[in-house]
C-alpha cells in the first residue's frame, strides 16, 4: 500500500491494510510509483511519500511524529538519526553551511558528554572549525563574553553527563538570542522532565539510545526545532539528513515508539529512584560528595527545581580515592559495569575518566570536575532498597 500522506502514520491515525493499532514496522529499502509523475513529486519533495529507506521510513516517521508531540512542536520538526552523535555531526554540517553565512565558530560548554567533547575536537583538529569551550558554564558573564564575537550556534548540556550539573538554560538563550544565534541543548538525561524549548532554547538534542529507548534495545540520536530554528535551517538539514545517511534505523524506532505511553511515568520513578540513593550516599561517611540537582543542599537545587520537574536516573558521587573508586563499581553485583545509561531493568556504574571520558587529558579532567574518584551510577526502576543494602555492605571493606 502507497501512503500518499505522512500523517496516517501518526500513533492512533495509522492506516495499514490490516488496520494495526501501533504503526508496523517497515524494513523495507526501497518503495514503489503508481506513475512517473507520483515518483518524481516524492523525489522532489519527501513529505509527500516515501521512495528510498536512506530518504524516510513510515516507521521512523511516526516515531519523529510522536517525539514533536513530547517537545510540543510541529510535525516535521524532528530529524531522527542513527545515533546521538550523528544527530550533532548533522547540527555541525547544517548550522556551519556556507549557505547560512553563520561561519564556523561555535561556542560549547566544557561540561558534556565525553563522546561529545572528542568529536568537537576533532571538527576543531581536522576541519579548521573555531570551537569556543566556555570553561565555567555556571558564570553567565562567561558565556557573554564567549558568544559576543558571533557564533555560529551555542551548544550546551544541562544536566551534564557525567557531573549532572544543571545550567541556567533560559539565561543562556537569552544571552544567544542577543547576538542573533541558537541555542542548542542535549537533554538526553531528562527527557519531558525539561522543556529546554519551552525555556527559549532553539533545538533539543538526544541520544535515543538511553532514557528515551530505556530498555537498550535501539540506537538512536535526534534532533528537535523550534519554529525560529526552522525557518532558517529546515532546508539545509532536510538536505544533510538525507546526503549523510544519519536516518534511524526502523527497528530502533519501532522499539522506542513502543515505550512512549510510559515515559512520564518512568521518569518520574527514575528519578524517584536517583533521589533515594543519593540521599544514602550523602549521608555516608566513606563517601566524599554527591553529585545530583535535586538534593536540597546542592547549590544549584533551586535552578533545578525551576526548569525541571525531576532530577533524572542518573547521578555520580566522589569517593576518597581513586582506588576506592574502582573497587566499588568492581564490587557490585547489583550494578553492571556498563558505558550506558537510563535503562529500566539495570542499574548500570561506571568510571567516567577510564571509560566514557578517557579521551580528556588530565587537565581537561579536572576542568571538567571529573576527578579520578567520580563514579557514576544510572538507576533502574526497581526497588532502590537492595541495591542501597549492597553499596553499604560493599563500603565496608574499602
Amino acid at each position: 500500500m502507497f501512503f500518499k500522506n505522512k500523517e496516517q502514520l501518526v500513533p492512533n491515525k495509522i492506516r495499514d491494510p490490516f488496520h494495526s493499532i501501533v504503526p508496523p514496522l517497515y524494513l523495507g529499502v526501497s518503495y514503489g510509483f503508481d506513475t512517473v509523475h507520483q515518483g518524481a513529486k516524492i523525489f522532489d519533495d519527501p513529505a509527500c511519500g516515501y521512495a528510498y529507506g536512506r530518504m524516510g521510513n513510515p516507521t521512523v516517521t511516526a516515531f519523529e511524529h510522536w517525539l514533536a508531540s513530547v517537545e510540543e512542536v510541529k510535525e516535521g520538526s524532528v530529524w531522527a538519526t542513527s545515533t546521538g552523535l550523528s544527530a550533532l555531526v548533522l547540527l555541525f554540517l547544517g548550522l556551519t553551511a556556507k549557505s547560512l553565512g553563520r561561519g564556523k565558530r561555535v561556542v560549547v560548554s566544557s561540561y558534556i558528554y565525553g563522546g561529545s567533547f572528542h568529536q568537537l575536537q576533532l571538527w576543531h583538529n581536522d576541519h579548521g572549525y573555531e570551537i569556543v569551550f566556555v570553561d565555567n558554564p555556571f558564570d553567565l558573564s562567561s558565556w557573554e563574553k564567549a558568544i559576543s564575537p558571533g557564533a555560529a550556534f551555542v551548544f550546551m548540556e544541562t544536566p551534564a553527563n557525567p557531573t549532572i550539573d544543571i545550567f541556567d538554560i533560559e539565561a543562556i538563550a537569552k544571552i544567544a538570542h542577543r547576538y542573533n544565534t541558537f541555542l542548542v541543548v542535549d537533554n538526553t538525561v531528562a527527557p519531558i522532565l525539561q522543556k529546554p524549548l519551552k525555556l527559549g532554547a532553539d533545538a533539543v538534542l538526544y541520544s535515543v539510545t538511553k532514557a528515551l529507548n530505556r530498555q537498550s534495545t535501539g540506537m538512536g540520536g535526534a534532533l528537535i526545532g523550534s519554529p525560529r530554528f526552522l525557518e532558517e535551517t529546515e532546508k539545509i538539514l532536510n538536505d544533510y539528513h538525507v546526503s549523510t545517511g544519519a536516518i534511524m534505523h526502523p527497528l530502533s524506532a519501532y522499539l522506542t515508539f513502543l515505550n512512549r505511553t510510559t515515559l512520564s511515568r518512568d521518569m518520574d520513578l527514575f528519578s524517584k529512584n536517583a533521589l533515594e540513593v543519593a540521599e544514602f550516599l550523602e549521608r555516608h561517611p566513606k563517601v566524599k560528595k554527591v553529585h545530583y540537582p535535586f538534593l536540597s543542599g546542592n547549590p544549584q537545587y533551586t535552578l533545578a527545581r525551576q526548569q525541571m520537574t525531576g532530577g533524572g536516573g542518573l547521578l555520580s558521587f566522589e569517593m576518597q580515592s581513586f582506588e576506592a573508586a574502582c573497587k566499588l563499581v568492581e564490587s557490585l553485583c547489583l550494578a553492571r559495569m556498563a558505558p550506558h545509561l537510563g535503562d529500566e531493568n539495570e542499574n548500570l556504574i561506571i568510571h567516567p575518566a577510564s571509560t566514557t571520558h578517557s579521551k580528556l587529558s588530565p587537565q581537561e579532567l579536572l576542568q571538567v570536575n571529573i576527578p579520578q574518584e567520580l563514579v557514576r551510577l544510572s538507576v533502574s526502576l526497581g526497588d532502590m532498597n537492595k541495591l542501597i543494602a549492597e553499596l553499604d555492605e560493599v563500603f565496608k571493606i574499602l
